[in-house]
């Protein structure tokens, strides 16, 4: 089996196209469930890692994530769309005094969004946005990210830093079902003057 193939197996993402199906299939006026999303999509989120974050974990359009699986932790830019929805969903939210980001509507304390919950609720667009039944899972889309930034011209080592990888052998499965980034290099050396041209005309 080619190496190619056999990454794609292993690495199940969505195409730029099937993660706008996605979040089409969410109602516009569910803020929290497309935020949820758009947050996990953008920085490659566990659904552990998007149940951890707080309300002071945002600052100066930035925000803090804590990673799991002995990831490395940090600061990262958030994106302009996501900066829409989070002022929008903040406001609806109207200083509730829960200091978690994304909070359950499920009991009186309004605790954080559960792993479980944040699984339904993809199946359920995933679903309704008729994604491949072997691509309905949130993790998906953590894989999503790492292929599209790879694919707009991301060194792997931006690319494990993005997604908080401590060792980059796990940022390197993405490269094997990636090859725009190598066609772009291919094109510079065909036109550098450093390398050696060989012709005999």
């Amino acid at each position: 089996m080619p190496l190619r193939e056999a990454a794609e197996r292993r690495v199940r993402y969505l195409t730029k196209d099937e993660v706008e199906r996605f979040f089409a299939a969410i109602p516009e006026n569910n803020t929290r469930d497309k935020l949820l999303f758009e947050v996990i999509y953008r920085h490659g989120l566990r659904r552990v890692e998007a149940t951890m974050l707080r309300l002071n974990d945002l600052s100066n359009g930035r925000v803090w994530i804590t990673r799991a699986k002995n990831g490395i932790s940090g600061e990262y830019p958030i994106h302009p769309h996501t900066r829409k929805l989070l002022w929008r969903y903040v406001n609806e939210r109207r200083a509730d005094g829960n200091p978690h980001l994304f909070v359950s509507r499920q009991g009186k304390d309004g605790g954080p969004l559960s792993e479980p919950l944040i699984y339904h609720l993809f199946r359920r667009y995933a679903k309704l946005a008729n994604l491949p039944r072997d691509r309905q899972h949130p993790h998906v889309l953590r894989h999503a990210i790492a292929v599209h930034l790879l694919t707009t011209g991301w060194d792997l080592v931006d690319v494990q830093d993005w997604l908080g990888h401590k060792d980059i052998k796990s940022t390197v499965v993405y490269a094997r079902i990636v090859n725009k980034r190598r066609e772009m290099k291919y094109e510079e050396a065909l036109h550098s003057k450093e390398i050696a041209a060989n012709d005999s005309d």
